[in-house]
């Protein structure tokens, strides 16, 4: 019996990942299809459309010389499924991540982490112009320290399909991205009148990376600004129907099921907080909506001021989301309650089994997330350590 490609394909594209790496070795053809871009997008497409969702999470660890351990995913009663990734949770802050790749900001390099394969790549940064180490930093519950006190961005260029990453700082005209899949950095002229909080983290959709600024002085004034990965041009966003008085500092831009989303936190009369979150309108762009509107309890506010950032909203309506202590909940749209997931869990991400290739210094598929230990040099040698857990 004789199977055409295209049906092969719809086939091999529903599999588990550890069982298409092993695929590879069936056939030239088989490589062949399980390599091409048109399996990729087809694989990345479907698990973006899968009505079971994956939240990554950080399994806290500094093990030092100590072998590291995989904590194993599980079904939780909410119906999230959690992965685990091992490794020092106190670098979540500075993960980004894109279609299923999660990326690692440092001081001096960038690293680029497949958590599906298990491929791990290493990008030297070159020094930033105009560094602000001693220069003021605001810190508060919504920002997020990007070593060298620098705005950052990690995405997707819609045409050519390349992975990049954008640093923003101190320099009035300066800014530079990284192409993953080259491995080449470059200088993006950035005009004065484009201005960002260095503090806050961004988000990625259709191909361009929103930074959100909030004027800590008059918090009525606050901006989006956008640059188009692939023309590398700035703009600034309009604001059809959001909110045009004060929003708290507290607020994040995210990207929710490819829709550009703000997160808002007010405080209500009776002392706790409400979660107003409002969602781009796909069909009219930079017309804006509020989706959903989450009363937070006063116990559950325990301070005056909290910021929380959405992971995804199912097809029901009900919001899974982290507060500025990584921790978990999800709000159910139809009897409007809120639950908290364990108080053990730390979010990092919308976790996607992905096959987008990376340059690797180990490749392995795995079922489960890798536990991932940055690399570090000796002398001239440059050293991994990765464990495999299956």
């Amino acid at each position: 019996m004789n199977i055409t490609t295209d049906l092969l394909e719809e086939l091999l594209v529903r599999l588990p990942i550890k069982s298409l790496g092993r695929f590879k070795s069936v056939s030239k053809e088989w490589k062949s299809i399980l390599e091409s871009k048109c399996f990729l997008e087809k694989h990345l497409s479907l698990q973006k459309s899968s009505s079971t969702r994956k939240i990554l999470t950080a399994y806290n660890c500094d093990c030092g010389c100590v072998s590291p351990t995989l904590l194993p995913e599980s079904q939780l009663e909410e119906g999230e499924e959690l992965f685990s990734l091992h490794c020092d949770a106190t670098r979540q802050s500075m993960m980004m991540s894109c279609d299923g790749l999660v990326c690692i900001s440092e001081e001096e390099c960038v690293n680029v982490l497949n958590p599906s394969t298990g491929q791990l790549q290493r990008f030297h940064s070159p020094p930033l112009m105009n560094r602000r180490t001693n220069s003021k930093f605001t810190n508060g519950t919504w920002s997020t320290y990007f070593r060298g006190q620098c705005a950052m961005g990690f995405g997707r260029d819609k045409v050519k399909g390349h992975y990049k990453v954008v640093r923003i700082n101190g320099a009035p005209n300066y800014s530079d991205t990284l192409d993953v899949n080259t491995g080449e950095w470059r200088t993006l002229w950035k005009p004065r009148l484009y201005k960002v909080d260095v503090a806050r983290k961004s988000a990625c959709v259709n191909g361009t990376i929103y930074w959100l600024r909030i004027k800590s002085t008059n918090r009525s004034v606050y901006s989006i600004l956008a640059l188009d990965l692939h023309t590398e041009k700035f703009h600034y966003l309009k604001r059809r129907h959001l909110p045009k008085g004060m929003i708290m500092l507290e607020a994040q831009i995210v990207n929710v099921g490819d829709r550009l989303v703000i997160a808002m936190s007010e405080r209500k009369s009776f002392g706790g907080l409400e979660l107003g979150i409002w969602t781009m309108d796909a069909a009219q762009e930079e017309t804006w909506r509020k989706t959903h509107s989450i009363s937070i309890g006063i116990k559950l506010a325990g301070v005056e001021f909290r910021s929380f950032t959405p992971l995804s909203v199912s097809n029901q309506g009900n919001v899974v989301f982290y507060d500025d202590k990584k921790r978990l909940f999800k709000y159910y749209l139809d009897t409007d309650q809120l639950h908290p997931f364990s108080s053990d869990i730390c979010a990092i991400c919308l976790y996607l089994e992905s096959l987008v290739p990376l340059q690797p210094q180990q490749v392995e598929f795995r079922t489960r997330v890798t536990c991932i230990r940055i690399p570090t040099v000796f002398g001239n040698n440059l050293y991994f350590e990765t464990k495999k857990y299956l």
